[in-house]
């Protein structure tokens, strides 16, 4: 089977600007990796309620953005499923981008999906394994991390040890929550294509 693969970052973004609506591909990213994360099933049409609510002051979706939002989702939930670990945090990884600002989205993006997470899990947070409860509470605090940071290589080293740490969440908290009933539903033949 292939591997799934997200849109590149910049087009989405452009997309997301272009269509005038007031979020990132980080944040958009980021609520449906909560709402996967934490159990939502892969069937329900509830994150883009969460997408809604959350990252675009409810906004009306056109149907080109909602198909386009649809690919992310489906990409996702494959890249969360797949037993490689291929899952990674959406946002732009290039060396010409400077780190705070690589920083920044990668705060984006948490804040995003601990909203999100947060709300799928309600109530039955109090009954998620012990591990899960912990490195969720590890990721709200890295969600103030100050986000200033110089180029250096020490920092850098920094910031890809909290991205692995946050990639990594992802997978366990999905592990751990996540349906996996809908592996078949999400066909190869769906898959979404590199632009």
């Amino acid at each position: 089977m292939a591997e799934p693969i997200l849109p590149d970052y910049d087009s989405f973004d452009f997309f997301l600007h272009q269509n005038e609506l007031p979020c990132t591909a980080a944040e958009i990213h980021g609520i449906i990796c909560g709402c996967l994360a934490g159990g939502m099933p892969f069937q329900s049409g509830q994150w883009r309620k969460f997408v809604s609510e959350f990252a675009l002051q409810e906004a009306e979706l056109t149907d080109e953005v909602a198909s386009k939002m649809q690919e992310i989702y489906k990409a996702t939930y494959e890249q969360l499923l797949d037993p490689d670990f291929v899952f990674d945090v959406y946002i732009p990884r290039t060396e010409d981008i400077p780190l705070a600002e690589q920083a920044q989205m990668l705060i984006e993006w948490l804040a995003a999906f601990i909203s999100s997470f947060g709300a799928t899990v309600g109530e039955r947070f109090a009954n998620v394994d012990k591990e899960v409860r912990e490195a969720y509470q590890d990721l709200i605090a890295i969600s103030q991390m100050d986000t200033e940071m110089e180029e250096s290589e020490e920092n850098l080293i920094a910031f890809e040890e909290v991205a692995e740490y946050i990639r990594m969440t992802t997978i366990m908290c999905f592990s751990e929550l996540g349906d996996k009933s809908g592996a078949q539903a999400a066909e190869p033949g769906a898959k979404p294509t590199l632009h």
